[in-house]
């Protein structure tokens, strides 16, 4: 619980900064320039969707219970693991990428910013690597540096990318923002150093069980960051530069949200691992989570008319009144979060507790009804965007708690929350 708050306290100020530096610099800029920041994002996610192993997902489900069982050699090899075999994997993603960089350079941007796209690339390997020790530290319930680490790239690295767009311009702000990861993940790694040995990790029997073990996190990393990602995608191919920086802002705006709500929530139920033997405390501790969802739940839905009401005016106090459709696109994310509240909780207890193939399948659903609403709207109206994301966001509500209340739940008759 003292992580939580301290997430929270840390969300408020990220958010402050986030917003100032996001918005001021989209603000400053016309749609289309700011694209350019959206292709940024494009090229450093499709080198974290092809890294990605399954490993960080097999820690994150294990390495607690680990700790309490004395494995230690365990925790070592797959936390090499991860960090070894997500970099090798970025550096070979980032030669096809250059393919995507000459596409886009040409088609979008009349043949400009070739060279910078390349360097997007190459320096995605390291937000790759960062990723990675992220989503370990987490495996070892240290949220609150894991969100400092995501925060020292994506909300105070932004400031000091701010102050240098202030002070040099979009170059500066760009290139800042693309150099951050590297700089920031190399005391991460020291931070992990003592659980870092690479005896074992490249013999063929350890390889071997760690893809066995890891598959189906594999695969389901892949479904969730590739079909989620494709919206970026699609967008930047067939809608025009002026849609796409609309679109960029906009998804800065969800990973804020989504975020805030992760901080709260993911501590809490990843802590649940340690418990897994113990059911009479997780029957206490998962109750004591729905209590906090439900109070959420109630604030975020109590503030709805104030989205719908008054977002054209904020979007002109924060002088992006000329992102077209972006008023839509706020309105529809914020909705969408409502849901995404009402299921956190069933959706994190079923992705750490419940079987691999049921961690695959859930994802499946989420990933495939994600892309397959975004079609439906990018056909229909650019002003729908966002509509998917609150379409996937209700499919997910109503699965989750049929798939607690299943037989498939692991806890199905030691766990019986009286309060959901």
């Amino acid at each position: 619980m003292k992580q939580s708050v301290g997430l929270v306290i840390l969300q408020v100020i990220g958010i402050v900064l986030g917003l100032v530096s996001v918005f001021w610099v989209a603000g400053s800029l016309p749609a289309e320039k700011y694209a350019v920041v959206g292709i940024y994002n494009i090229i450093s996610t499709l080198i974290l969707v092809f890294s990605n192993t399954g490993f960080e997902t097999h820690a994150i489900r294990n390495i607690l219970s680990w700790k309490e069982e004395g494995k230690t050699d365990s925790i070592k090899l797959i936390v090499t693991q991860a960090i070894t075999f997500r970099t090798l994997i970025a550096s070979f993603i980032f030669l096809p990428v250059i393919g995507y960089a000459i596409y886009i350079s040409s088609n979008k941007f009349e043949g400009q910013y070739l060279g910078l796209f390349v360097l997007m690339g190459f320096l995605s390997i390291s937000k790759a690597t960062n990723d990675a020790t992220v989503l370990l530290l987490k495996a070892f319930n240290k949220y609150l540096a894991a969100a400092f680490v995501t925060y020292s790239v994506n909300v105070f690295g932004k400031l000091l990318a701010l102050l240098l767009f202030i002070e040099f311009g979009f170059n500066a702000y760009i290139n800042t923002i693309m150099w951050l990861p590297l700089i920031i993940t190399l005391p991460v790694i020291y931070m992990l150093r003592k659980n870092i040995c690479f005896k074992g990790v490249f013999t063929k029997i350890n390889i071997k069980k760690g893809i066995s073990e890891s598959k189906f996190f594999a695969v389901s990393s892949y479904l969730s960051y590739i079909f989620n990602f494709m919206d970026q995608l699609l967008v930047s191919i067939f809608l025009s530069a002026e849609i796409l920086g609309s679109f960029s802002v906009a998804k800065n705006i969800l990973a804020m949200a989504r975020t805030f709500i992760e901080n709260i929530f993911d501590p809490l139920i990843q802590n649940l691992v340690r418990f897994k033997q113990n059911f009479d405390e997780m029957k206490l501790r998962l109750n004591r989570i729905f209590k906090i969802k439900n109070i959420l739940l109630i604030i975020s839905i109590i503030f709805i008319p104030f989205v719908f009401f008054f977002t054209d005016e904020i979007l002109l106090l924060l002088n992006l009144d000329h992102y077209i459709v972006l008023n839509y696109y706020v309105f529809f994310i914020y909705i969408a979060q409502v849901f995404l509240i009402a299921s956190k909780v069933k959706y994190n207890y079923i992705c750490l507790f419940f079987s691999q193939k049921s961690y695959l399948l859930i994802t499946a659903v989420n990933s495939i009804s994600t892309l397959f609403f975004f079609i439906i709207t990018i056909i229909i109206s650019p002003q729908l965007l966002f509509i998917h994301l609150l379409l996937t966001n209700i499919l997910m509500f109503f699965y989750t708690e049929w798939k607690f209340k299943s037989t498939q739940n692991p806890y199905n008759y030691e766990i019986r929350i009286t309060r959901r």
